[in-house]
């Protein structure tokens, strides 16, 4: 599957939850995630790997395209983990695509039949997603089987109400898996419009936000997961907001107000984190520059 979609996917559920989805993929509460690796000969990593509170492994794909010979994969990834943790793995495969579900659930051959199971999220209700206290499950309605717009508009309040940090997070995940859908811009421009940062279209946060996402998901699966993922977005958001709102506000007060005033430029440029906030939410409402940047 795409890597950004892999590594947004791995990131919602590396987050702590209880959700509708994570239960259907993992049969039960999560309490240990396992690494990935696999002996060199082997040249597959599995997406996730994780123990539940019964004692079981399972082991979970994410898929946004049909892919030929995946029941063989699927079947390499059982023996090398079964081999390595000494214990059957359940596996299981969450389908994302666009395109209609075309892969077999089972690889038989004279001498072997072998079975995991595939959920196509197309299949799936948005509503009891978007009831759930879950963000994973808030984030994946919007693939699932409901009207992808009214669903944005449902998750609005959700990521208001969430602290900044996290709703940039939530935010950055919501685009990236919007793409899947061909809808990056639609969601973006919502977000946008009601006053939230488009991390994703930032020339500063996006692709710090990506490369975070990618270094601190693979640092965590190597030692501990989710405490690599956390400190690798939050390094990368601390890095970035500063001069991704501030650039973001500039455009957004000469759109607006016209040309700037060199009075203007300079106060938001040596604004606070928290001022180029207030004012980013102040423009929406504000009828002159004074008023926005007082």
């Amino acid at each position: 599957m795409a890597q950004r979609y892999d590594v947004s996917l791995k990131a919602l559920f590396l987050r702590e939850g209880d959700g509708i989805i994570r239960r259907l993929l993992f049969g039960g509460k999560v309490i240990e995630n396992l690494t990935v690796e696999q002996p060199q000969i082997f040249n597959h990593r599995a997406d996730m790997l994780v123990r539940t509170e019964d004692g079981s492994l399972h082991q979970v794909e994410f898929q946004s395209a049909n892919e030929v010979s995946f029941s063989l994969r699927m079947l390499e990834y059982y023996a090398c983990l079964v081999r390595t943790h000494n214990q059957h793995v359940t596996q299981t495969v969450l389908y994302l695509g666009r395109e209609p579900l075309r892969m077999e659930r089972s690889y038989k051959s004279p001498s072997i039949e072998f079975r995991f199971e595939i959920f196509n999220i197309r299949d799936i209700d948005a509503e009891p997603l978007l009831a759930s206290e879950d963000w994973a499950d808030n984030a994946l309605a919007l693939l699932a089987n409901g009207e992808a717009k009214k669903v944005l508009e449902t998750l609005l309040p959700r990521l208001r109400s969430m602290q900044q940090q996290e709703q940039d997070w939530a935010s950055a995940t919501l685009v990236l898996l919007s793409g899947i859908l061909g809808m990056e811009e639609v969601v973006s421009e919502r977000l946008q419009e009601v006053g939230m940062i488009n991390v994703m279209e930032n020339k500063v946060l996006a692709p710090l936000i990506q490369q975070r996402f990618e270094q601190g998901l693979e640092q965590g699966l190597e030692r501990g997961l989710e405490r690599g993922l956390e400190r690798g977005l939050e390094r990368g958001l601390e890095q970035g907001r500063s001069q991704g709102q501030q650039e973001l506000l500039l455009e957004q007060l000469a759109e607006k107000f016209g040309s700037l005033p060199e009075w203007a430029t300079k106060r938001l440029l040596c604004a606070s984190v928290e001022e180029v906030h207030v004012w980013g939410k102040r423009i929406l409402r504000s009828t002159s520059l004074e008023e926005t940047l007082a």
